[in-house]
């Protein structure tokens, strides 16, 4: 599944992010999204879609170097 994270910092880092989610569940791959205002991230993991919706709104309001972030699930989860 896909968990989609946003408001990041400027200078966030892939292997920031995997740490800073390394307590809610091993991250398979992450892409890094800056192209206009706030850098986004689009992480994968092995996990169902009820896992994924839950761990979005665990994350969604935290605090992440200074700012809350926004996740959620894609209504699709599309390959590439």
């Amino acid at each position: 599944m896909r968990i989609v994270i946003g408001n990041l910092p400027d200078d966030v880092t892939e292997d920031g992010i995997r740490e800073a989610l390394s307590a809610f569940a091993p991250v398979d791959a992450i892409h890094l999204v800056q192209e206009s205002g706030a850098p986004s991230a689009v992480i994968e993991m092995e996990m169902t879609r009820a896992q994924a919706d839950a761990l979005a709104k665990r994350i969604q309001g935290r605090s992440y170097q200074g700012r809350a972030l926004r996740a959620w699930v894609p209504l699709m989860d599309w390959k590439n």
